[in-house]
C-alpha cells in the first residue's frame, strides 16, 4: 500500500506509462483514508468550540480545514496522472478522465471504468515503476551563482538526489535578497502612495503581484532544495518528511492560533500556549537550520559512531 501512494505522488506528471489495478485502488485507498482522518479531525476539533480554551480547538480545526484543502487540490494532477495510467493499462482512451468533470456520475463511471482487468494490449505503455533516490544520476555541481540558480530552476520538480551545503545557502542568500528587496521596494512604493494618493495606486498593487508570484513560483523549487539538502546530510526520507512536515505544520497553526486570538481579543486568557507554540515553532527552525548546515553526509557518520 505504502509503495503504490509513493507512486501516485511520483506520478503526477506522468501520463504516458500505465498503472496496474491493484496500485491504482491501493493507492485510492490510502488517499481517501488520509482524506476523511483530515475531514473527521476537522468536525471534531471545530465541535470542541463550547469547551474550555475554545480558541485552540478551533484553530486545530481551522488547521486541519486548510490541510484538507491543500491536500485536495494539491493531489488533484496526481489523481488524474494515476487515472489516465490506468485507463492506458485498460486500452481505453484516456479521453475518458474528462468523465471527472460531469461531477458525482461522471466520476462514478470512471471508477467502474477503472476496474477492468489489464488489457492484453497493454504492453504498448511502459509499467510505471517507483523512481530509487539513490539511483539518481545528479548533474555537475554548479560553480558559479548563474548556474546555481540554472540549477535550482532545472530541477524545479525534482525531489531525488542531493543538494551540497555550498549550492543550497548560496540559492537561499540569493533568495533571501531577492525577497526583502520586494518588501522594501513594496513599503517605499506603499508610503509614497499614501502622500500623493491616499491610498496604494497601481505602482504597488503591480509590485505586490509580482511578489505573490514570485513566492508562488518559487514555492516549489525551495521545498524540492531543501529536500535534497536534508537528504545530503543523511536524512531519510521519512526523517526529512517528518522534520519538514512538522516545522511547517507547527509555523501555519501558530500563525493561525496567533490571528484567531487578535479576532477574540481573548490574549491574556491564552498567554502560555501562545509562548509555549512560539517556543515549538523556534525549536523545530532551529533544528532545521542546525540540521542543513551541517556537512555532507554527517548524520551517517554521527550514528555510526553511535552504533559503535
Amino acid at each position: 500500500m505504502i509503495q503504490a501512494y509513493k507512486k501516485y505522488w511520483q506520478g503526477t506528471f506522468v501520463f504516458n506509462k500505465r498503472t496496474s489495478r491493484k496500485d491504482f485502488w491501493m493507492a485510492l485507498f490510502t488517499h481517501l483514508i488520509i482524506f476523511v482522518v483530515l475531514l473527521k479531525g476537522y468536525n471534531f476539533f471545530n465541535g470542541l468550540g463550547y469547551f474550555p480554551l475554545s480558541v485552540l480547538w478551533q484553530s486545530i480545526g481551522s488547521f486541519l480545514l486548510w490541510l484538507l484543502w491543500i491536500y485536495f487540490l494539491g493531489s488533484l494532477l496526481a489523481f488524474l496522472a494515476i487515472t489516465v495510467r490506468r485507463l492506458n493499462d485498460t486500452d481505453l482512451p484516456w479521453g475518458l478522465v474528462f468523465l471527472n468533470l460531469v461531477f458525482g456520475l461522471g466520476t462514478l463511471v470512471l471508477l467502474v471504468l477503472n476496474l477492468f482487468p489489464s488489457s492484453p494490449k497493454r504492453d504498448k505503455f511502459k509499467e510505471f515503476e517507483l523512481k530509487n533516490s539513490s539511483n539518481f544520476i545528479a548533474s555537475k555541481e554548479p560553480e558559479n551563482f548563474s548556474e546555481m540558480f540554472k540549477d535550482y530552476f532545472k530541477n524545479y520538480f525534482e525531489f531525488r538526489g542531493n543538494a551540497s551545503r555550498r549550492n543550497f545557502w548560496w540559492v537561499q542568500i540569493g533568495w533571501g535578497a531577492l525577497t526583502l528587496i520586494f518588501i522594501i521596494l513594496i513599503y517605499a512604493s506603499g508610503q509614497f502612495d499614501q502622500v500623493m494618493f491616499g491610498r496604494d495606486f497601481i505602482g504597488t498593487v503591480l509590485l505586490k503581484l509580482v511578489f505573490i508570484l514570485f513566492l508562488i513560483g518559487s514555492f516549489m523549487p525551495e521545498l524540492t532544495i531543501h529536500v535534497r539538502r536534508l537528504r545530503d546530510v543523511g536524512l531519510s526520507d521519512l526523517g526529512l518528511s517528518i522534520l519538514l512536515g512538522v516545522t511547517a505544520g507547527m509555523t501555519i497553526l501558530y500563525r493561525i492560533f496567533a490571528n484567531m486570538i487578535k479576532m477574540t481579543y481573548s490574549t491574556s486568557h491564552y498567554q502560555l500556549f501562545q509562548y509555549l507554540m512560539f517556543l515549538l515553532v523556534m525549536i523545530c527552525w532551529i533544528s532545521l537550520i542546525i540540521i542543513e548546515l551541517m556537512a555532507s553526509g554527517e548524520l551517517k557518520k554521527v550514528k555510526k559512531i553511535h552504533y559503535l
